[in-house]
């Protein structure tokens, strides 16, 4: 039974560099929140069918470029007061997380952009097990942020700009027999942004694929990818993509997925342009932790530019565990390159590191901290009505530290 356990954890690994808006993770993690930094950290040590953790987090911030616009360098120190709320409802066939929460800031230089609701953020994920045969899936996420490279996984900034994204997504996983199975999923992710010079967008996507078991390690996969844009004031597009591939678990604690296709975008007058799409993982269970790395080639937007986009994205994590009991570090790196399919309207390349860390004092107090690094540049021809660029080159250090409460309220 040791190896199912094992290789549980690292596909949770895998799903975690895959899901749609598992890119982006705020600053600092809420208790109970569903993410990469709950190995060791704050996740209630007892379980209990209904556990409700209402938090305060204290934050101090420094931001060497708070417009995230290098032509608007000012650099400025915040405090933050961040209450939330996280519920988990679990049993043996099913379970529900979910969670919500705030930040109101208070800049000591830039006081006009003093605030208490600016920043939001609210996660669902739940899973049913219908049958021994068939899962059901439910989840969200919304980020509400002035930092339009916080709102979705492209890592774009458009400068300082009240905006939000959010990504709902159900899927389906029929096992039709040991050596078959069906797996469906949708979603719905939408931008939107509080400057004319932007675009708002929705974006549907929907996939299908077979799974089929060859060996003991290696799982063939076939499927097909449907994605369509609706881009304020563009032409809608569709995108067809039928996709192969496959996993490769050659240890209990190792795992590699690959599959790809040809991309068929469609514009609505008929234009039809033809794309590769790939996407790589990999996930380790290692000595002090976890590790795993990503490629992926996707049809996306580009943060209020427009679209679609064509995007080239490398990310991976490492989570160490093992430095001091309760203390869990993370590092996680995201490189970007977005281009249009046609022309250069929209040519950005963006790279993000952060340096994540939770010290559990108790089971009730832990102190977080970190930096986060953004790099942009931009070649691209995209202005605004009054001729200035929308996307801008941006280099900013975030560095961050604060001291948590949060009080795990058990109901058997």
């Amino acid at each position: 039974m040791k190896r199912p356990l094992a290789l549980a954890a690292v596909c949770l690994s895998l799903a975690i560099l895959a899901a749609p808006a598992a890119a982006q993770i705020p600053l600092f993690q809420q208790p109970g929140m569903p993410g990469i930094l709950e190995p060791q950290g704050l996740e209630p040590s007892r379980r209990a069918p209904l556990t409700i953790t209402p938090s305060l987090t204290l934050t101090g911030e420094y931001n060497d470029n708070v417009f995230t616009d290098n032509h608007n360098r000012n650099s400025d120190f915040i405090i933050g007061f961040t209450p939330g709320i996280a519920v988990t409802y679990q049993r043996p066939t099913y379970r529900l997380s979910a969670g919500y929460n705030f930040t109101a800031e208070i800049f000591a230089k830039e006081r006009n952009l003093d605030h208490a609701f600016d920043r939001q953020n609210f996660w669902l994920d739940t899973l049913w097990r219908v049958d021994p045969h068939v899962t059901l899936t439910l989840t969200d996420t919304f980020i509400y942020s002035p930092d339009t490279n916080l709102i979705s996984q492209d890592n774009v900034s458009t400068g300082r700009n009240i905006s939000f994204g959010n990504t709902l997504g159900a899927g389906a996983a029929w096992e039709i027999d040991p050596q078959w199975r069906l797996r469906t999923n949708a979603y719905w992710t939408a931008q939107r942004f509080g400057s004319a010079d932007l675009l708002n967008s929705d974006v549907y996507r929907a996939t299908a694929f077979l799974d089929r078991q060859l060996t003991r390690e290696v799982t063939g996969t076939v499927g097909y990818e449907f994605t369509y844009f609706n881009v304020q004031h563009q032409p809608s597009f569709t995108a067809h993509a039928p996709r192969i591939g496959g996993t490769w678990q050659p240890s209990a604690v190792t795992a590699f997925s690959l599959n790809g296709g040809p991309a068929f975008l469609i514009r609505d007058d008929g234009e039809t342009t033809v794309t590769p799409v790939l996407t790589a993982t990999w996930a380790q269970r290692l000595p002090f932790g976890l590790a795993g790395l990503s490629y992926d080639r996707y049809l996306g937007t580009a943060a209020g530019l427009g679209g679609p986009t064509e995007n080239d994205s490398i990310s991976g994590f490492i989570t160490v565990t093992t430095l001091l009991r309760g203390l869990t570090v993370q590092i996680l790196p995201h490189y970007l390159i977005a281009k249009s399919p046609h022309g250069d309207s929209i040519d950005i390349r963006s790279f993000t590191g952060a340096l994540y860390a939770v010290y559990r004092l108790t089971e009730v107090v832990s102190l977080v901290g970190g930096y986060q690094f953004f790099h942009q540049r931009s070649d691209s021809t995209a202005v605004t009505p009054a001729g200035f660029p929308v996307a801008t080159d941006a280099d900013q250090n975030r560095v961050f530290f604060g001291i948590q409460f949060g009080y795990p309220i058990r109901f058997d």
